[in-house]
Protein backbone atom coordinates (compact mmCIF):
# COMPACT_ATOMS: atom_id res chain seq x y z
CA UNK A 1 0.00 0.00 0.00
CA UNK A 2 1.38 3.38 -1.02
CA UNK A 3 1.66 6.20 1.49
CA UNK A 4 1.31 9.90 0.86
CA UNK A 5 4.43 11.86 0.03
CA UNK A 6 5.09 14.70 2.46
CA UNK A 7 2.20 15.35 4.79
CA UNK A 8 -0.57 17.48 3.34
CA UNK A 9 -1.24 20.68 5.31
CA UNK A 10 -3.70 20.67 8.21
CA UNK A 11 -5.76 23.44 6.62
CA UNK A 12 -6.31 24.67 3.08
CA UNK A 13 -8.11 27.81 1.99
CA UNK A 14 -10.49 27.57 -0.94
CA UNK A 15 -9.77 30.97 -2.44
CA UNK A 16 -12.20 30.58 -5.34
CA UNK A 17 -15.08 29.56 -3.04
CA UNK A 18 -15.92 32.49 -0.76
CA UNK A 19 -16.28 31.28 2.83
CA UNK A 20 -14.83 27.87 1.91
CA UNK A 21 -11.98 25.98 3.49
CA UNK A 22 -10.64 22.58 4.44
CA UNK A 23 -9.42 21.40 7.84
CA UNK A 24 -8.21 17.97 8.86
CA UNK A 25 -10.86 15.52 10.04
CA UNK A 26 -10.77 14.79 13.78
CA UNK A 27 -12.55 12.31 16.03
CA UNK A 28 -15.06 15.04 16.90
CA UNK A 29 -16.35 15.06 13.30
CA UNK A 30 -18.33 11.84 13.55
CA UNK A 31 -21.72 13.69 13.41
CA UNK A 32 -20.77 14.96 9.94
CA UNK A 33 -19.89 11.44 8.84
CA UNK A 34 -23.28 10.26 10.13
CA UNK A 35 -25.10 13.14 8.42
CA UNK A 36 -23.47 12.34 5.09
CA UNK A 37 -24.52 8.69 5.41
CA UNK A 38 -28.13 9.84 5.75
CA UNK A 39 -28.25 11.87 2.53
CA UNK A 40 -29.81 9.50 -0.01
CA UNK A 41 -27.45 10.22 -2.89
CA UNK A 42 -24.23 10.08 -0.87
CA UNK A 43 -24.24 6.27 -0.35
CA UNK A 44 -25.48 5.89 -3.93
CA UNK A 45 -22.53 7.73 -5.45
CA UNK A 46 -19.78 7.11 -2.86
CA UNK A 47 -18.51 4.44 -0.49
CA UNK A 48 -20.41 5.85 2.47
CA UNK A 49 -22.61 3.15 4.01
CA UNK A 50 -26.20 4.30 4.50
CA UNK A 51 -27.60 5.36 7.89
CA UNK A 52 -24.54 5.03 10.10
CA UNK A 53 -25.30 4.63 13.80
CA UNK A 54 -23.49 6.86 16.31
CA UNK A 55 -21.04 4.05 17.08
CA UNK A 56 -20.47 3.20 13.40
CA UNK A 57 -19.88 6.87 12.53
CA UNK A 58 -17.39 7.19 15.39
CA UNK A 59 -15.59 4.04 14.24
CA UNK A 60 -15.48 5.20 10.62
CA UNK A 61 -13.91 8.49 11.69
CA UNK A 62 -11.51 6.70 14.06
CA UNK A 63 -10.28 4.55 11.17
CA UNK A 64 -9.97 7.62 8.90
CA UNK A 65 -7.91 9.47 11.52
CA UNK A 66 -5.72 6.38 12.00
CA UNK A 67 -5.18 6.09 8.23
CA UNK A 68 -4.30 9.78 8.18
CA UNK A 69 -1.68 9.33 10.94
CA UNK A 70 -0.23 6.38 9.00
CA UNK A 71 0.09 8.56 5.88
CA UNK A 72 -2.31 6.47 3.80
CA UNK A 73 -4.94 9.18 3.33
CA UNK A 74 -5.57 12.74 4.39
CA UNK A 75 -9.24 13.49 5.07
CA UNK A 76 -10.62 16.96 5.48
CA UNK A 77 -13.82 18.58 6.60
CA UNK A 78 -15.15 20.93 3.93
CA UNK A 79 -16.19 24.19 5.57
CA UNK A 80 -18.58 26.89 4.42
CA UNK A 81 -18.49 30.00 6.59
CA UNK A 82 -16.86 27.91 9.31
CA UNK A 83 -19.57 25.21 9.32
CA UNK A 84 -18.92 21.59 8.25
CA UNK A 85 -20.74 20.79 5.00
CA UNK A 86 -18.84 17.76 3.69
CA UNK A 87 -15.59 15.87 3.48
CA UNK A 88 -12.80 15.65 0.92
CA UNK A 89 -9.50 13.89 0.86
CA UNK A 90 -6.49 12.56 -0.94
CA UNK A 91 -4.96 9.08 -0.93
CA UNK A 92 -1.79 7.63 -2.40
CA UNK A 93 -2.61 5.07 -5.09
CA UNK A 94 0.87 4.43 -6.50
CA UNK A 95 4.25 6.06 -5.88
CA UNK A 96 3.45 8.43 -8.78
CA UNK A 97 -0.34 8.86 -8.49
CA UNK A 98 -2.71 10.18 -5.85
CA UNK A 99 -6.51 10.09 -5.84
CA UNK A 100 -8.93 12.72 -4.57
CA UNK A 101 -12.46 12.16 -3.27
CA UNK A 102 -15.29 14.18 -1.73
CA UNK A 103 -18.91 14.17 -0.54
CA UNK A 104 -21.05 17.16 0.38
CA UNK A 105 -24.26 17.69 2.28
CA UNK A 106 -26.98 19.41 0.22
CA UNK A 107 -26.34 22.70 2.08
CA UNK A 108 -22.74 22.68 0.83
CA UNK A 109 -23.57 22.12 -2.83
CA UNK A 110 -23.71 24.82 -5.46
CA UNK A 111 -21.00 26.98 -3.90
CA UNK A 112 -18.03 25.62 -5.88
CA UNK A 113 -16.64 23.88 -2.81
CA UNK A 114 -16.17 20.43 -4.36
CA UNK A 115 -14.39 21.82 -7.41
CA UNK A 116 -12.16 24.08 -5.31
CA UNK A 117 -11.34 21.26 -2.88
CA UNK A 118 -10.39 18.95 -5.76
CA UNK A 119 -8.21 21.64 -7.35
CA UNK A 120 -6.46 22.43 -4.03
CA UNK A 121 -5.82 18.76 -3.25
CA UNK A 122 -4.56 18.11 -6.79
CA UNK A 123 -2.29 21.14 -6.58
CA UNK A 124 -0.90 19.83 -3.30
CA UNK A 125 -0.36 16.43 -4.96
CA UNK A 126 1.63 17.90 -7.82
CA UNK A 127 3.68 19.96 -5.38
CA UNK A 128 4.39 16.78 -3.40
CA UNK A 129 5.81 15.13 -6.53
CA UNK A 130 2.90 13.10 -7.90
CA UNK A 131 2.84 12.93 -11.70
CA UNK A 132 -0.92 12.52 -11.83
CA UNK A 133 -3.97 12.86 -9.65
CA UNK A 134 -6.97 10.62 -10.21
CA UNK A 135 -10.63 10.88 -9.39
CA UNK A 136 -13.31 8.20 -9.82
CA UNK A 137 -17.01 8.87 -10.37
CA UNK A 138 -19.81 6.34 -10.50
CA UNK A 139 -21.23 6.33 -14.03
CA UNK A 140 -24.31 8.53 -14.08
CA UNK A 141 -23.21 10.90 -11.32
CA UNK A 142 -23.44 13.98 -13.51
CA UNK A 143 -22.70 16.40 -10.65
CA UNK A 144 -19.37 14.72 -9.83
CA UNK A 145 -18.53 14.38 -13.51
CA UNK A 146 -19.02 18.16 -13.82
CA UNK A 147 -16.76 18.74 -10.79
CA UNK A 148 -14.03 16.60 -12.36
CA UNK A 149 -14.26 18.44 -15.69
CA UNK A 150 -14.27 21.90 -14.05
CA UNK A 151 -11.22 20.89 -11.99
CA UNK A 152 -9.27 20.08 -15.16
CA UNK A 153 -9.55 16.29 -15.12
CA UNK A 154 -10.10 14.22 -18.27
CA UNK A 155 -12.09 11.01 -18.43
CA UNK A 156 -9.77 8.20 -19.51
CA UNK A 157 -11.97 5.12 -19.25
CA UNK A 158 -14.32 3.07 -17.14
CA UNK A 159 -13.79 0.16 -14.80
CA UNK A 160 -15.91 -2.09 -12.64
CA UNK A 161 -15.02 -1.48 -9.01
CA UNK A 162 -16.91 -3.08 -6.11
CA UNK A 163 -19.89 -3.92 -8.36
CA UNK A 164 -20.09 -0.33 -9.64
CA UNK A 165 -19.01 0.98 -12.98
CA UNK A 166 -16.84 4.01 -12.44
CA UNK A 167 -15.26 6.52 -14.76
CA UNK A 168 -11.59 7.20 -14.09
CA UNK A 169 -10.58 10.83 -14.44
CA UNK A 170 -6.96 11.96 -14.56
CA UNK A 171 -5.20 15.29 -14.27
CA UNK A 172 -1.50 15.23 -15.06
CA UNK A 173 1.11 17.59 -13.72
CA UNK A 174 2.15 18.46 -17.27
CA UNK A 175 -1.48 18.92 -18.40
CA UNK A 176 -1.63 15.83 -20.61
CA UNK A 177 -4.55 13.37 -20.27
Amino acid sequence: MATLRAGPPDELALADAPGGGLRRLTSHDWPLEQALSRVADVPRWTYYPPDLSDDDARERVRVAVERDRAGITARYVVLLDGKPVGTAGVAARTPLAAEVFYALLPVGRGHGLATCAVVELATWGFGAGYHEVRLATVVGNEASEAVAARAGFRAVGTQVQDDRTTTLWVRSRDGSP
